[in-house]
């Protein structure tokens, strides 16, 4: 009703005088949700609608205060809630159609919903012309209550952030703000992670879901994740040096430079050493990613040295300055590094073992704890290639650098995760972390799923998606492709969105 109103307010005056937005603006109200068969009060605070100068959209905001812990809210311990926040976007010239909606989960772990921009652009473009879009900042992210480094969250609050406390505070969106219909769920990356759980909860409450280079290991254990990331990891490396070739012996000379000389100081705070120059490679798996961390290292070439071709390595400000500017998110959005392990920590499983393993170490007994797995991995089972330290001299293989992996020496090498050490700590050791995935639910979904997979993936491995697709079953729909890298959505969003749309709906065969 009040949705309603709003709309008639809108038709009366093109014109948001602030008489009209004291009238429409409602008060904040506490109402009773049920989920799964528990009840929860949450309050709601939803802004008037404003129509966006200059562009056929029409803005809402909602405030909903949730519980932090679902299970303490059944009466289980602290009553503590949190705020999120959501942003719903339609087009003016459809706001009386009778439009379904289409909820957006971010990719990450830890970063806030995709912002909307004047005009449409990318997939909301085309999601605008079939939907309402339902823009959530996920808890701990944008304008739902934050974790920042500033925050100083402690371990036990930050175990409420994984996908299945954001699927319920989800399904309070559905409920308060899309009406209590089905809704389609459009996942990128970790969005993906957090649609599969909503499929294994309230497969009821979906239309159908997309998934975008997300679709999340199950039963997978977390080293084995790693290991086949790293793998991945390398044969990018070597697409990278086919390319530019002369990158070889540039990244060679940085990495020998910060290996013996003392550690680097950051422009912000922080250092610059071997190890965390080596993360740059998080950018090789996306579309320009190659180009990206080559013109990066363009700016390491100080001038010509004695007349000669070879260029002398110089870290100057500037470049340290595009090196913070590359990695600042895992400052900035700490919940990238806090849980970006325990995000693959889903109950009881075991790592697999080759022939050669299982005949060095037996049946070994396995920890639930992540336990800084890729820091783990890396030394254990990548290989002896992935020890920069045995590739410094000139004209030895190229020094392969890392991805999408945390480490535990973060908290030495980045200044503003420094307090947070002690966290993530925790956190690695915490080992009774609950399942996120019901694979009884899943086998054979009723729920109509559309998947992209790109065939390279460095952040998601493609075969355990494929794995879980085939779980899934017949409703679901594969598109596999070497045309796109991870950050397809962002590419050619309006290509992969539609393709994946038709195919989810069953008008597109791929």
């Amino acid at each position: 009703r009040t949705r309603l109103y709003f709309r008639w307010c809108m038709k009366k005056t093109r014109r948001r005088s602030l008489w009209w937005l004291l009238v429409a603006l409602p008060m904040l109200r506490a109402m009773q949700v049920q989920l799964g068969g528990r009840s929860f009060e949450v309050a709601k605070k939803s802004l008037a609608p404003k129509k966006v100068s200059g562009a056929d959209l029409v803005v809402t905001e909602h405030f909903l205060r949730v519980p932090l812990d679902y299970g303490a809210a059944a009466g289980e311990g602290s009553a503590e809630e949190i705020t999120i926040f959501v942003r719903e976007v339609a087009k003016a010239s459809r706001l009386n159609a009778s439009l379904p909606y289409l909820v957006y989960q971010q990719g990450g772990p830890g970063f806030p919903a995709t912002r909307p921009t004047v005009p449409a652009s990318g997939w909301q473009k085309s999601a605008l012309e079939k939907y309402r879009l339902v823009l959530l900042d996920q808890r701990g992210t944008g304008r739902s209550t934050p974790v920042t480094c500033e925050s100083m969250p402690e371990a036990a609050y930050l175990t409420h952030f994984r996908a299945d406390s954001i699927v319920k505070d989800s399904e309070i969106v559905r409920e308060l703000i899309c009406d209590g219909a089905k809704i389609t769920l459009l996942g990128q990356s970790y969005g993906g992670f957090v649609n599969l759980c909503y499929l294994s909860t309230f497969p009821h409450a979906l239309e159908r879901c997309l998934f975008f280079c997300g679709l999340a290991p199950v039963g997978v254990h977390i080293d084995d994740v790693y290991a086949a990331t790293f793998k991945r990891m390398e044969a990018r490396c070597g697409k990278f040096y086919r390319r530019y070739p002369e990158d070889v012996e540039v990244v060679r000379d940085i990495v020998r430079t910060l290996h013996e000389g003392p550690p680097v100081p950051m422009p912000r705070g922080g250092t610059l050493t071997a190890r965390r120059f080596l993360q740059l490679g998080l950018l090789l798996g996306s579309g320009s990613g190659l180009e990206s961390l080559h013109d990066l290292l363009e700016g390491a070439k100080g001038g010509l040295v004695d007349g000669t071709t070879k260029a002398k390595v110089v870290l100057s400000r500037n470049f340290l300055l595009n090196v913070e500017r590359t990695q600042q998110s895992f400052e900035t959005n700490p919940i990238y590094w806090l849980l970006h392990e325990p995000i693959y920590a889903c109950g009881k499983t075991t790592p697999l073992l080759d022939e050669k393993e299982k005949k060095e170490d037996g049946a070994r007994s396995v920890s639930l704890a992540t336990a800084w797995s890729a820091e783990r991995v890396q030394k254990e089972r990548a290989g002896p290639q992935w020890d920069y330290t045995t590739r410094l001299t000139p004209g030895d293989d190229p020094i392969l650098l890392t991805g999408e992996m945390v480490y535990s020496w973060m908290a030495d090498d980045y200044a503003w995760l420094r307090p947070l050490k002690d966290v993530a700590d925790a956190l690695a050791k915490k080992d009774d972390w609950g399942a996120l995935y019901d694979t009884d639910v899943l086998r054979n979904s009723p729920v109509p799923c559309a998947a992209l997979m790109s065939y390279d993936d460095i952040y998601v491995e493609r075969l355990f998606s494929e794995n879980v697709a085939a779980i899934l079953g017949p409703k679901t729909k594969v598109y596999v492709s070497n045309e796109f890298q991870h950050s397809a959505i962002r590419d050619n969003p309006a290509l992969v969105f539609d393709r994946l749309h038709d195919m989810a709906k069953g008008d597109l065969e791929y």
